[in-house]
């Protein structure tokens, strides 16, 4: 974690690695040529679903928040040959978000306090499904601002703020942010991605030392016969 405090407005950071590029990874398999977009996500989820879940790890490019691991990599578990594109799409969107769990429940630990409500920003952010997913996994509300660029509502709000024209950052937040959607978890998929969470995390320490030898195996593919 990544942490700052200036005049007593602290923030606490997790970077992470891994998120829309996910997504625009499984676009370009199954629709060359697709933008990972909200409308693209839409069609991704659409198609009748497997009643058996899939875990997807998504590390795809390694992780930075919580492992600090360039040798991780991603996975599907659960395949049958019944699952079929919408499962892999859920399965992208729900392991973005049980990644994101894992470093919401260590800043909460780091922060000695339950977070009660979660913004969602950037073009994921204009998927409804995007944003319930992300109610349901990580068991918050989750909020959408006005405007398609959150960076620039930040630097607006420091702009502003600077100018004087707030007496408080909190207060020129309050002002220029607006909230234009919300997702509640709903009980019955947030009790199933809690069962699923403890799949998930014992899925990460299972693979971690497979990952870790597969990357050993391309950069020195002289020993795959050993």
């Amino acid at each position: 974690m990544i942490g700052l405090d200036w005049r007593g407005v602290q923030h606490l950071g997790g970077p992470s690695q891994n998120g829309t590029n996910a997504l625009s990874w499984l676009a370009r398999l199954l629709a060359p040529g697709t933008p990972a977009d909200a409308a693209s996500i839409e069609r991704l989820l659409e198609g009748p679903r497997h009643p058996q879940p899939l875990i997807f790890l998504p590390y795809l490019k390694g992780e930075r928040v919580p492992y600090w691991d360039a040798d991780l990599r991603g996975a599907f578990l659960g395949l049958s040959d019944g699952h079929g594109p919408a499962d892999l799409a859920h399965a992208v969107l729900e392991g973005i978000a049980h990644q994101n769990r894992v470093v919401l429940e260590r800043a909460e630990t780091a922060l000695g306090q339950r977070i009660g409500e979660l913004r969602f920003g950037g073009g994921g952010a204009a998927s409804p499904h995007w944003r319930q997913v992300k109610a349901d996994v990580l068991g918050r509300p989750v909020t959408v601002a006005a405007g398609a660029e959150p960076g620039l509502i930040g630097a607006a709000i420091l702009g502003w703020y600077g100018l004087g024209a707030h007496p408080s950052l909190i207060a020129a937040q309050d002002a220029l942010c607006t909230i234009a959607a919300r997702a509640e978890p709903t009980p019955a998929a947030q009790a199933r991605h809690d069962r699923l969470h403890g799949l998930f995390r014992q899925a990460e320490a299972a693979l971690t030392p497979i990952s870790h030898a597969l990357c050993g195996l391309a950069r020195h593919p002289g020993r795959a016969g050993e």
